[in-house]
């Protein structure tokens, strides 16, 4: 009897058509009988039980859709339409974009989509789950094949920890934007980085010198014991420390300040009134010589109340002026000449500015927290200055390597290396205003190279050799682990309409983020990163995933008895 079972069990399974192969059978049947009207016929030609075909002909007309669109999608080209219009739907919103299962299965119910596909959040769910597998072996097979064949670089990387609330490591090549790591972990100390890097970095040709991040105590020690590379203190922190020391507290001050003044010039109001009110001398409760002297006492407060607020405020756009500042003079070069300067140039601008903030919360009195956070952030600038001699004596390391004229070497350091860094400075500029005066810089700069003959009078291909190298040299300088602080607001995000991030789903983000978004060039991180194009990610889902099921067919709902 178990022997039976199985082979009934075995023979249902090899009786479940594939979808598409039952549209295309369909279309032959209804071909045939069109020609003969004969069932039976068409059944022994298309090698269909007359069961089957009966029971395939009679789900015509029974979706509720009108006839036209009912039998276009029982066509192939139809079919293969709406698989690709389901999948499309389902990558979008819930992959792409933060939408949850019940908002694609709505989408199917408002479309009417799920009179031709399983819509219910089951379905759903099933599907996205498979779409997560699909992605996640699209994303293995994918640097397997690319990693092969992309050649040996070094690279600076921006690390950070993010919270939800498990802790997220989290590694980005900042130039091509390539997400290296994103994993949960119980720790965050350098034996947690240097297990997970070494992981993921295992088998590409790459070699880190240079990590951009804040002060964590376990990430630095990663860089600079596991690694052996250089750590770059992130301005961004640096100029947050600030904010924290001064901003708020200094508002605080101003407020203050401001409430000071106007009590002063109530207090003056006041005797004025009175003043005018006493019609003469007898009738006031005090000598006239007293409400004088009161009289004065109240406008010189008042008149320092004032100068206290015209004060506080002044500093308030000093230090504002200065935190701004510092991010306009920490460059390789100046980004109103072009020119180069050095560190010790650098530090001099760096230390001018911290003294006027530092002057400003003296003389405003902030309290001793304001204070150590000004130290705390005045102590990143050492490590800031060793960020510019690093990046010198990576370019020097760089232009020897090209074994150029002395005539290509200037050009190198007083054209092409600045020109190009100024473009990639340019995009970050904080308004538009900026960016185009610091584009126009760098056009101008590299528009002296059209003039000069030991330029013109090379090889294009040396050329572009040289570019190459003046563009990687320009993009050493990386002082912002902006591009992670990015990544992590976007997986807060997630991780709140989510509500917790399996880590099969965030390893499907990171894939998504590698291999499919692009920027406005058509590029994805992958190929950047790479230096080779990636196989289309949406395209692999639609050839290796399942067509979509039909409707589950309604049940009946029993009567209850009377």
């Amino acid at each position: 009897m178990e022997v039976c079972n199985e082979r009934a069990l075995d023979a249902s399974k090899k009786l479940r058509w594939n979808r598409m192969d039952s549209v295309n059978k369909v279309v032959n049947i209804k071909d045939i009988i069109q020609t003969t009207g004969n069932q039976s016929l068409a059944a022994r030609k298309t090698g269909v039980a007359r069961s089957t075909l009966q029971y395939w002909l009679s789900r015509e007309g029974k979706t509720g859709l009108s006839p036209s669109v009912e039998a276009f999608f029982e066509t192939p080209d139809g079919l293969a339409f709406l698989h690709q219009l389901v999948l499309s739907a389902q990558f979008a919103m819930n992959k792409v974009g933060s939408c949850g299962t019940d908002i694609v299965a709505l989408f199917l119910q408002l479309s009417q989509l799920n009179k031709l596909v399983a819509g219910s959040h089951g379905s759903v769910h099933k599907l996205s789950v498979k779409m997560e597998d699909a992605t996640l072996e699209f994303g293995k097979k994918e640097r397997t094949r690319l990693s092969a064949l992309m050649p040996k670089k070094q690279i600076t990387v921006c690390q950070d920890e993010t919270f939800h609330p498990e802790i997220c490591l989290v590694a980005i090549e900042p130039v091509s934007n390539y997400i290296l790591l994103e994993q949960y972990d119980d720790k965050r100390d350098a034996a947690s980085w240097s297990k997970a890097m070494r992981e993921e970095l295992e088998a590409l040709p790459i070699e880190i010198i240079q990590s951009t991040s804040d002060e964590g105590r376990g990430l630095i020690k990663y860089v600079e014991k596991e690694l052996g590379a250089h750590h770059s203190p992130d301005l961004f922190h640096v100029q947050q420390e600030l904010t924290r020391a001064t901003s708020a507290p200094l508002r605080a001050k101003y407020k203050q300040a401001e409430t000071a003044c106007h009590d002063n010039t109530a207090t003056v109001q006041r005797l004025l009134n009175e003043h005018e009110g006493y019609a003469d001398a007898n009738s006031a409760p005090y000598s006239w010589s007293e409400l004088d002297r009161q009289m004065s006492k109240a406008k010189t407060d008042e008149e320092a109340a004032l100068q206290h607020l015209e004060d506080v405020k002044k500093h308030q756009v000093n230090v504002k002026e200065a935190k701004k500042a510092l991010g306009d003079v920490y460059h390789p070069y100046d980004l109103v000449t072009g020119k180069s300067q050095t560190a010790e140039e650098i530090g001099e601008k760096l230390e001018s500015h911290f003294a006027t903030i530092h002057s400003a919360a003296v003389d405003t009195e902030l309290s001793e927290n304001s204070m150590k956070r000004l130290d705390k952030a005045h102590r990143v600038f050492q490590g800031m200055l060793n960020t510019v001699l690093f990046f010198w004596v990576m370019v020097k390391q760089q232009i020897a390597a090209l074994g150029l004229s002395p005539e290509m070497e200037i050009i190198m350091r007083e054209i092409l290396i600045p020109g190009y860094y100024l473009q990639c400075a340019a995009k970050k500029a904080r308004n538009a205003e900026e960016r185009h005066r610091i584009a126009k810089l760098s056009a101008e700069l590299l528009a002296r190279l059209e003039i000069l003959d030991g330029w013109c009078c090379l090889a294009q291909s040396e050329r572009d050799r040289i570019k190459t190298v003046a563009m990687h040299c320009a993009q050493l300088f990386q002082r912002s682990s902006s591009c992670v602080e990015g990544r992590n607001g976007y997986l807060s995000l997630r991780h709140h309409s989510s509500h917790q991030l399996s880590d099969r789903k965030l390893r499907t983000l990171t894939i998504i983020h590698n291999y499919f978004i692009r920027r406005p060039d058509g590029t994805t991180a992958a190929e950047r990163f790479f230096e080779s194009k990636p196989e289309d990610l949406f395209q692999y889902l639609l050839d290796n995933l399942d067509l979509p099921a039909r409707p589950a067919k309604g049940r009946r709902v029993m009567a209850m008895a009377a």
